[in-house]
């Protein structure tokens, strides 16, 4: 213990005095240092009648520009760019065949700007790298018309569609974000990014390689980032989007019960929020069924999951002995074609003979394989409207027609007041 406590007190002058040294020599050198330069200055002053000092006020004053032309008063980047893919990295996958298959081979294809991820060491965008907001904007619609509308339904292509349209749209709302842009460009340019997750999501529900959480995550991402935006004739169809995706959370409720002034469509989801909290599927399938096509989009995981609940209440309310209940009946209440309900029952075990649905019956030898059919057991029903109306996707996209708003029949409930909200 002696020798322990005697080697600690030498280690600690040993480390005293070596900071000591560091100290003395760090002033030395810097010392040295600051003496060069006054020397150098002094020098400089004297041979050139004060140039040393003209020369560092003139570099102020050009840095000063620079900064100036890449950030306003607030220090924001202020984009300069009116091309669609900056020069810089135009010129770099020109020179190492970076161009993706829907950028170059004529048509009207042009390169546009790929969603780079902020990196440690990587440079801050400059104002010749960052595009303007009616730039962003032009490019939207450009993707949209030119390179979704002549391929959107191919289904060959639409997972390859799909990856390149979503890579160049979450570049450009990185230069929205990086310019702090706010007004009705960003918003107009939100929506779009919003209807074509909506859209996609349906479209490659069953594709393997497609991702449903990521393309819901930025689906939402977007939606709140519209609702931070103050109102504009966007607006009431971003509220009902958000509330439709999220019917599940309380705090989605609680938002949309808070707004001073609720919209027509904001009406109509809360209603249908309220129908799918109480469980009841009656009137959840029969509002569901009223909605437009971008509503019917947002609204859908949650079809799949009232549908699921039905069943589970109807086989316990029904589970008597020989007791039956019509197939076509059940398909209409569900909002659902006999045949995609008759495969959703039987991959449950339920029995279905003769028309008609035996809940005390049970398959025990069901093959379990089945159950991957009904993943989406209302996929054919939004199929039908997007074939409807899949020469106007683009108007849809764009959100410059009226026909993502309601139909008569809504307007007409919510005017009787039958939804109770």
């Amino acid at each position: 213990i002696h020798f322990y406590k005697r080697w600690s007190e030498v280690y600690q002058c040993w480390r005293k005095m070596q900071s000591a040294r560091g100290r003395g020599r760090s002033a030395t050198r810097g010392g040295g240092l600051a003496n060069k330069y006054t020397d150098s200055t002094r020098w400089a002053g004297r041979q050139g009648g004060g140039s040393a000092d003209n020369h560092r006020q003139v570099k102020k004053c050009s840095d000063s520009e620079s900064v100036e032309r890449c950030t306003d008063s607030d220090g924001v980047v202020v984009g300069r760019c009116t091309a669609f893919c900056p020069a810089i990295e135009l010129n770099l996958r020109v020179r190492e065949r970076l161009l993706s298959k829907y950028e170059v081979g004529g048509g009207g294809l042009r390169p546009v700007k790929e969603y780079s991820r902020p990196a440690a060491g990587q440079a801050s965008p400059s104002s010749d790298t960052v595009r303007t907001p009616d730039t962003l904007l032009d490019c939207v619609k450009y993707l949209v018309m030119d390179v979704l509308m002549p391929r959107v339904m191919v289904k060959e292509e639409q997972l390859d569609l799909y990856d390149f349209v979503f890579d160049r749209l979450r570049a450009v709302r990185q230069d929205l974000v990086v310019q702090g842009v706010m007004d009705n460009t960003s918003m107009v340019i939100l929506s779009i990014c919003v209807r074509f997750h909506l859209l996609f999501g349906h479209l490659l529900a069953n594709h393997p390689s497609f991702s449903e959480h990521i393309n819901t995550s930025h689906q939402l991402d977007c939606v709140k980032s519209c609702l931070l935006i103050p109102s504009t004739h966007h607006t009431n169809m971003m509220e009902s989007v958000y509330l439709l995706s999220n019917m599940d959370s309380p705090s989605a409720m609680s938002w949309a019960i808070s707004q001073p002034k609720l919209s027509q469509q904001l009406k109509l989801s809360l209603a249908i929020a309220h129908a799918y909290e109480q469980g009841n599927c009656v009137r959840f399938y029969r509002l569901v069924s009223t909605l437009p096509l971008i509503l019917l989009l947002a609204s859908a995981k949650y079809c799949q999951l009232m549908s699921e609940h039905a069943l589970s209440v109807y086989s316990k309310g029904y589970k008597a002995k020989n007791a039956r209940y019509p197939l076509s009946h059940m398909a209409t209440l569900l909002w659902l074609p006999p045949s995609s309900l008759s495969c959703m029952l039987l991959s449950k075990g339920i029995l279905v003979q003769d028309e008609f649905i035996w809940w005390s019956a049970s398959l025990d030898d069901k093959d379990t394989s089945e159950s991957t059919e009904t993943k989406s057991c209302h996929h054919e029903q939004i199929c039908l409207k997007v074939m409807l109306l899949k020469d106007q996707l683009d108007l849809l996209l764009l959100g410059e027609r009226e026909i993502d708003q309601l139909t008569e029949v809504s307007v007409e409930a919510l005017s009787l007041g039958v939804f109770g909200v």
